[in-house]
């Protein structure tokens, strides 16, 4: 009965008792306390509160659940075992709660204190020191061989090439070309040329354009690019920080988080953020990571191909036996190599090597193999340049003609002997002129000092009291001379049958001489001739000849070969010399004559390269071209080259050069007439003076003005009491630029000669027995501007022109200049210039 009533005690539920409601009141009071306390002092509230009581409950309740059995509470004598159940279930679940409480603050205090979250950590950094990433378990060990201690310094290069730029030849001939055009078409060129530059510019403006926002995008570019770079490459390396930098990013990560996600804090933490940024930036910039240098650039992809060739194994390392430098570029770069002991250090397997390196790697190296000491190593370095050359040597940039000691020089030559100038060891170069150098040729450009050389030339011949005669269609080179005792000059171009005649005349005097040279004479006195303008020269004398030509006469000018030619194989044994200046050799126009062979000293300055090889052919080598005044070669045909500077009057910066120019001119005839004076000349064995030159003739368009009009014409104003007719004030025609001309006026007062038949003449003179040239130079003269060759029409077609019949002389038929003189004034052609169109229409009438 006891027991039934002790069961049904248990299953009855007690009534409430006051004193516990009352102490349930207070718990509650406390309870509410310390909610209202951890609302206001525990970070977050109530709800930090909440969740962690739903933690522990649930930890409680797993713990409770855990390893428990089922217990049957109607059995007595299992009572007490499932109260120390239940309550060691509770005190394993407080301790569970407790020890997952301090695993939690573990983890947090882990976290920042910059530990690895998960894992083992990668490097063998510590609390304040940065490390290094471990080795994955397994992985072979690097050897240590110090490679750096095989190398010795190599001597120092530079992989940087100058590369000199300059304008293609076609270019500039082509723009040359185009500047100075002004054929058919020049106008349409000139509008394509000048739309061509348009576009050319207007392309420039849009490219400069673009390249302005290329250029402000890659400022962007070049602002960003390290920033992100140095950030990218702080990161990566992660795992190397030292934990409290670790711990301390994390920190700062949280705080900012935190400093968004609450209002009052938000404005400050964005202030420390745009601050946080402007240092990232700037450490961006100050810390950013160097580009991998070459040894990681070229170093993997050279040891793939550099294994295999040396037979070592794939499990080898590339630290072990190859070491490049950062930059190969640097003058003291040098690439260590060590070798196995399979390596047998044949040429030709030090070819593969050398080979490989060069063809992969930039610049050019070369090896240095030892095979002594515990490892065979090769070390290569940069090819050391080869050893410039030794700088040529050149002549001084000036000689000056009245510098003392060129004087001394000039008064110490010898008869034959010339001083030409200054070699490339500033010695003094005398050449003789005799033998096989009695004659010399020059060919020099323009500005290359020609007419300065022929003048110092002149100065030397007139120290030898020789003769000189000149020609000089351009009349330019040999102006000092002029009026200088003994130096005739033929400078008039219009007037090619006096040059004619004077190369004529020195054949004589060569032949003459040579006929008493075979009668035992020996000594004769220098006759020098200047050939200047010889092409030039060529061109006239065939236009003259051509135009004056007999029938049967050979098509060549025969001058060259029955002229020229023999003064130039027979005058050196008489002592006639000729200089003579050309601009090429052609046998064409030299009447099919070659003058090269005879010309064996050659005289260049500021040539060509086609120039050269036209004169000189391209067996000889060609000097560098200077174009320098005075700078010029002195060839022979035993293949002597040397190259000199000239001796001329100093320039004088304060003037130009026409004023320079004249100065030169000015002093050089005062010292030509001083030496000519000082020293004399002789005229023996000239046998005859030279042929004289014709009266120089003005030019038809001076000719056709009036001398008479105004107070400054070349014969000044009128005299007083001639009417306008004679005065020369007749009408002018409509369109024309000159007033008008009368007969009566031609005859009182125009240039000497004009005055026609009814010119006063010498009633006691004998006719003159003239040629065609010869009278054509007469009519021109007395104002006919009829020329040479149709005067030679009309006597070939004689029989339908009534020519008048002339006398034969030596071959040639001749004829007084009275016959042609009536002749042509028969046929009304007085003052009026008769071309071959003319003539045949006065035939046919």
């Amino acid at each position: 009965m006891h027991s039934m009533t002790a069961a049904l005690a248990a299953g009855t539920k007690a009534p409430p008792d006051p004193a516990t409601q009352e102490q349930g009141g207070r718990v509650t009071e406390l309870f509410g306390q310390a909610w209202n306390w951890a609302a206001s002092h525990i970070p977050g509230g109530n709800l930090t509160v909440i969740g962690a009581v739903i933690v522990l409950a649930m930890l409680a309740n797993a713990h409770g659940k855990k390893g428990t059995t089922k217990t049957d509470w109607k059995k007595a004598d299992n009572a007490v075992v499932a109260f120390f159940q239940g309550l060691f279930s509770l005190v394993k679940s407080l301790f569970g709660a407790v020890v997952t409480l301090l695993k939690a603050l573990w983890a947090v205090l882990r976290f920042y204190g910059g530990r690895e979250l998960r894992g083992e950590p990668r490097s063998d950094a510590t609390f304040l020191r940065s490390g290094r990433l471990t080795a994955p378990a397994g992985a072979p060990q690097v050897e240590a061989v110090a490679m750096e201690s095989i190398a010795l310094a190599p001597p120092k290069v530079s992989l940087v090439k100058p590369v000199r730029r300059q304008p293609r030849p076609w270019a500039v001939a082509t723009a040359a070309w185009i500047e100075t055009y002004n054929g058919t078409g020049a106008r349409a060129l000139d509008r394509a040329v000048r739309a061509a530059l348009w576009a050319v510019r207007t392309a420039g403006r849009v490219w400069r354009f673009l390249k302005s926002v290329w250029g402000v995008l890659r400022a962007v570019y070049g602002f960003l690019a390290p920033i992100v770079t140095t950030v990218a490459r702080v990161v990566r390396l992660w795992h190397t920080w030292p934990y409290a930098a670790r711990g301390l990013a994390r920190v700062a990560m949280t705080a900012a988080l935190l400093g968004l996600l609450v209002p009052a804090w938000r404005t400050l933490t964005v202030v420390l953020l745009v601050l946080a940024l402007g240092a990232v930036a700037y450490a961006g910039h100050r810390f950013q990571p160097k580009p991998p240098g070459d040894d990681a650039v070229y170093g993997p992809r050279l040891w793939v191909i550099l294994r295999d060739d040396l037979g070592l194994p794939e499990e080898e390392l590339r630290e072990n036996w190859l070491r490049l430098p950062e930059s190969l570029a640097a003058p003291d770069a040098r690439i260590a190599l060590r070798l196995p002991w399979t390596f047998r250090g044949s040429d030709v397997e030090r070819g593969q090597v050398t080979d490989l390196l060069n063809s992969r790697l930039p610049g050019e190296w070369v090896g240095r193999y030892s095979f002594t000491g515990e490892h065979f190593t090769a070390v290569y370095t940069h090819k050391p340049p080869p050893k410039p050359p030794a700088p040529t040597p050149e002549p001084p940039a000036a000689v000056d003609i009245w510098d003392p000691k060129v004087q001394e020089i000039l008064a110490s030559l010898g008869p034959d002997e010339f001083y030409l100038g200054q070699d490339t060891f500033n010695q003094p170069i005398i050449q003789k002129l005799s033998d096989e150098q009695a004659h010399w040729a020059l060919s020099v450009g323009s500005g290359g000092g020609k007419s300065a050389f022929l003048q110092f030339l002149a100065v030397q011949m007139l120290m030898k009291r020789g003769i000189i005669v000149g020609i000089d269609p351009k009349s330019v080179s040999l102006i000092p001379l002029l009026g200088i005792q003994g130096v005739h000059i033929y400078d008039n171009p219009r007037a090619p049958q006096d040059m004619r005649a004077l190369l004529l005349w020195v054949a004589d005097v060569v032949d003459a001489r040579n006929y008493e040279k075979k009668r035992g004479r020996t000594n004769f006195p220098p006759l020098y001739v200047f050939m200047e303008e010889a092409n030039h020269l060529a061109d006239i004398l065939k236009e003259e000849y051509t135009a004056t030509k007999e029938s049967g006469a050979p098509a060549g000018d025969p001058i060259w070969r029955d002229g020229v030619a023999p003064i130039l194989r027979l005058g050196r044994e008489v002592n006639v010399h000729i200089i003579a200046v050309f601009q090429d050799f052609k046998d064409t126009q030299f009447g099919g004559v070659s003058l090269v062979p005879l010309f064996p000293f050659k005289i260049l300055g500021s040539y060509r390269e086609q120039q050269w090889k036209r004169i000189m052919g391209a067996s000889f080598p060609m000097p560098p071209i200077q174009k320098k005044a005075g700078r010029m070669v002195l060839v022979t045909d035993n293949g002597d080259v040397t190259r000199i500077q000239t001796p001329y009057a100093p320039w004088d910066d304060t003037l130009n050069k026409e004023e320079n120019q004249k100065k030169a001119y000015k002093l050089l005839a005062a010292y030509y007439k001083e030496l000519r004076e000082e020293h004399g000349y002789s005229t023996e064995a000239l046998y005859t003076d030279p042929p004289a030159p014709s009266p120089e003739v003005a030019p038809a368009l001076i000719q056709a003005l009036s001398r008479d009009t105004a107070p400054k014409g070349p014969n000044g104003a009128s005299e007083g009491g001639l009417s306008d007719e004679t005065a020369g004030r007749g009408v002018t025609h409509p369109g024309g630029v000159t007033p008008g001309v009368t007969p009566q006026r031609d005859r009182l007062r125009l240039i000497p000669g004009q005055g026609g038949t009814e010119a006063p003449q010498d009633p006691l003179a004998a006719p003159a027995l003239l040629t065609i040239a010869e009278i054509a130079h007469e009519l021109t003269v007395r104002g006919y501007a009829i020329k040479a060759n149709t005067i030679s029409q009309h006597k070939r077609r004689r029989e339908s022109t009534g020519f008048p019949v002339g006398v034969m002389v030596d071959g040639a038929e001749k004829f007084t200049l009275a016959q042609l003189l009536a002749f042509y004034e028969g046929r009304g052609l007085e003052k009026q210039e008769e071309s071959e169109e003319d003539a045949e229409q006065n035939d046919a009438v």
